[in-house]
């Protein structure tokens, strides 16, 4: 089961959160290494959740935390390989348009946009299973494991679900700290991740694949 509320509130229950987050957020001020570094804290910090850890915030490790932000930034160019594809065939129809008629660029404009849509959909649907996947078994196969993503999927649907809810919460949450200007932002930005990171260690848990 999984407990919405307590994504909101267990930063706080670490009697050490301050300490433990300092670091990690303001290596995130660092341009393009920081925020890897911070995602990598986060994909560990979602290991913690759905290992059971009472105090999920881990310590910083700058190395470790920076290696798996990498590994699950090369895992995300992969993923973005289809709609980077499904972009430059959409030149295609312009290049018909200029030698036919209409009617045919525009069935294939409509074709590649619905697999785009269709695409970005599954992405939405599945991201959160493959990143709880990665963050505890942590190699680059377990990105890929989609017959596991769909038993997890499967097996608790409910869980998932708070988990995309959880998405869409943060989506509304994170812009909210630009009324206080940049640091404002910094730190909702940073809470959401560990809200978000939360909920997908718990939906991980609580969907354990039964053999």
């Amino acid at each position: 089961m999984v407990d919405f509320g307590k994504a909101f509130t267990y930063i706080f229950d670490d009697e050490n959160w301050f300490d433990k987050l300092i670091v990690p957020v303001l290596v995130s001020l660092i341009p393009f290494i920081g925020q890897i570094t911070l995602l990598g804290y986060v994909l560990r910090t979602v290991k913690n959740v759905a290992e059971g850890v009472a105090e999920p915030l881990p310590t910083f490790k700058f190395g470790e935390d920076l290696g798996r932000g990498f590994r699950y930034l090369l895992i995300g160019l992969v993923y973005a390989l289809p709609i980077i594809i499904l972009g430059l065939l959409v030149f295609i129809p312009v290049r018909i348009s200029e030698t036919s008629s209409w009617v045919l660029p525009t069935i294939l404009g409509i074709l590649l946009g619905g697999l785009g849509l269709a695409y970005a959909l599954l992405m939405f649907l599945f991201q959160p299973i493959m990143t709880a996947n990665f963050a505890v078994k942590d190699t680059f196969a377990s990105a890929f494991e989609f017959k596991e993503f769909i038993r997890r999927f499967r097996n608790n649907i409910t869980a998932w679900l708070l988990v995309l809810a959880g998405l869409i919460v943060a989506s509304f949450i994170a812009p909210l700290g630009g009324i206080f200007f940049f640091i404002g932002a910094l730190i909702t930005g940073a809470y959401t991740q560990f809200m978000v990171a939360h909920l997908q260690g718990q939906a991980y848990a609580a969907s354990e694949v039964k053999q």
